[in-house]
């Protein structure tokens, strides 16, 4: 099982970087959705925005 760790504990620094590296995986992954047809560019467009945002707001906030 896996050990959960406390939020606190866990560097800003190191969510920035975990939520792009999530972005840049789903960047890839919708778009190969797309291309097979089972994902709307849309939906892929609305999905990647609010990551976009997680990291934006994550960055913007750590610089507080």
């Amino acid at each position: 099982m896996a050990q959960i760790i406390p939020i606190g504990t866990i560097p800003v620094a190191a969510l920035i970087t975990g939520a792009q590296r999530e972005l840049d995986a789903r960047r890839q992954v919708y778009w190969a959705n797309v291309r097979a047809g089972t994902m709307r560019q849309a939906d892929a467009d609305k999905r990647i925005a609010l990551m976009q945002a997680i990291v934006k707001r994550l960055t913007v906030t750590s610089a507080l």
